[in-house]
């Protein structure tokens, strides 16, 4: 007899649950209509905001022109970032791409752009030179690589007036082992 009134009462708390669910179910597709044009008129309102809108810059690099045996610029159209060590880097990884035109690269395979740092006006450029050296080119090609990295930095902004390279983090006499680091590098350096 117990079981029968156990069994019973199971069937009556199913039979009520499933009345409730049922209920349930019949209004939730309409909850859920409404609840989505809702979503969808706030969707609707929300307008793009103008200043997000993505900016470009055209900077000039430097690279090399094998015809004159100087540098010579190549526009590029690149992310205007506001923060300005990112631009700088975004610049240095354009200029390590190397050129479009007929233009040639003035940045060796085995350096690195490692870090960029600004204090006052002077432009930190940390850079990793791998194993060989004598892939940049001798004099020539160090003195390119270094002329090419300062005009292109210094050209973003009338602020920057030096440049310093610095070898894994340390301030170093040379880079490949040629010119002269110890010292700031301005627009003045290469005339």
């Amino acid at each position: 007899m117990k079981n029968r009134f156990a069994f019973l009462m199971l069937l009556i708390i199913l039979f009520i649950s499933g009345c409730n669910l049922s209920k349930k179910g019949n209004k939730y597709p309409e909850q859920r209509l409404k609840e989505s044009n809702e979503v969808k008129k706030e969707e609707e309102e929300i307008k793009p905001d103008e200043n997000e809108k993505l900016k470009f810059v055209v900077v000039d690099l430097y690279f090399f022109n094998p015809d004159k045996g100087t540098l010579d610029i190549e526009k590029r159209q690149l992310f205007d970032l506001n923060e300005k060590t990112s631009m700088i880097k975004q610049v240095l990884r354009s200029l390590k791409l190397g050129p479009v035109g007929d233009l040639k690269p003035t940045i060796p395979e085995n350096v690195e752009f490692k870090d960029v740092f600004i204090y006052r006006d002077t432009v930190y450029i940390d850079i990793h030179i791998d194993s060989n050296p004598s892939s940049i080119g001798g004099v020539s090609g160090e003195e390119m690589f270094i002329e090419s990295v300062v005009k292109t930095v210094l050209s973003l902004s009338e602020d920057y007036k030096s440049v310093v390279f610095l070898v894994d983090g340390r301030q170093v006499d040379s880079l490949l082992g040629h010119i002269d680091c110890f010292c700031k590098f301005n627009r003045k350096s290469f005339d």
